[in-house]
């Protein structure tokens, strides 16, 4: 049984795009090749259309293929067949513009309503439209059936302590809401990659005193300073989504020490996130792949699934 706490669905991982955003550019060429795999396009074909056309059409023809590929039936029915009994959807809020709207939430709603049970909603929260897009949160927690919430202070030009966030981390302390907070490396050339380091996480735990924070994409290439902060504070928790397995098996990639202490000291924080749509890794492999870290049995079941499930207070039990 799996809980999956970071990822998303195909109608929003291949939307279909008008005009690509010039920092957006760097994480499109480094994922179409992982997409284009899907499809069983190989290097070689993607490049030569790169160099044929523009980067907009070969990116529209690659997600509309996909989007019929991986159609919301079809998808479930990967999740179910590789017993992903929760799947997160992160409905992300992005933009630093005090002027824009709060990204709407209704999609992802009545994806709740129509696959009822399967997905974890993650709503999405924009700090420079505090109050507005907190209504929105609420909304989406308190009356829509979403669960968690999620930011990435790197799309936002701030760093997770930063006070513009304080709002929404006391909602979330008042109502044992979990919040997913992108904790990694970022490729947008114009913005810090520290800017989400995990140490920016220490603020809030010490300000809320229930706060529950996911530490997502396990703070590479900060490893040492996410196991000190997961040794300190128990109400942290940390997933490996966004990197392939495998490479986090191999030495010389600086998870090592995450490996050691996932088995041993921080075994009931660690949870999995995947983001396997964005790796362009099909779920089967990716969940095979995770044998290689050598993973204990009993630590390998609360990364796959206890864990998030005490986290999230699900209630699953090995029958379902």
């Amino acid at each position: 049984m799996i809980i999956d706490v970071s990822n998303t669905v195909p109608i929003f991982q291949f939307e279909k795009v008008d005009k690509i955003d010039e920092k957006n550019k760097e994480y499109l060429r480094l994922f179409a090749p992982r997409w284009a795999q899907l499809l069983g396009w190989s290097k070689e074909e993607l490049k030569a259309k790169l160099q044929k056309e523009q980067l907009e059409d070969v990116i529209n023809d690659l997600f509309s293929q996909l989007e019929i590929h991986y159609s919301m039936d079809n998808f479930v029915g990967m999740l179910q067949k590789s017993n992903v009994v929760k799947h997160a959807i992160h409905n992300l809020d992005y933009g630093r513009s005090k002027y824009s709207e709060p990204v709407s939430h209704e999609e992802t709603a009545q994806l709740l309503r129509e696959y009822e049970g399967q997905f974890i909603g993650f709503a999405g929260y924009n700090p420079h439209i505090g109050t507005k897009s907190l209504q929105v949160v609420k909304k989406a927690i308190l009356e829509q059936g979403f669960e968690a919430v999620v930011i990435a202070p790197y799309d936002h030009g701030l760093n997770a302590n930063d006070k513009k966030y304080y709002p929404l981390y006391s909602f979330c302390d008042e109502y044992d809401i979990p919040v997913w907070i992108h904790s990694s490396i970022n490729y947008f050339k114009e913005t810090s990659a520290f800017i989400d380091h995990p140490k920016y996480l220490e603020d809030p735990l010490m300000d809320f005193e229930n706060l529950k924070i996911i530490a997502g994409h396990g703070g590479w290439p900060w490893i040492p300073d996410m196991i000190a902060l997961l040794l300190k504070y128990d109400r942290l928790y940390v997933d490996t989504s966004a990197f392939r397995p495998k490479y986090i098996g191999m030495e010389h990639t600086g998870w090592e020490m995450f490996i050691q202490y996932a088995n041993t000291l921080i075994q009931d924080q660690i949870v999995f996130g995947s983001d396997w749509l964005t790796l362009g890794l099909p779920i089967d492999e990716f969940i095979e792949e995770i044998s290689s870290w050598g993973l204990k049995e009993e630590v390998k079941e609360k990364f796959f699934w206890k864990n998030a499930n005490k986290l999230f207070q699900f209630n699953l039990t090995t029958k379902e």
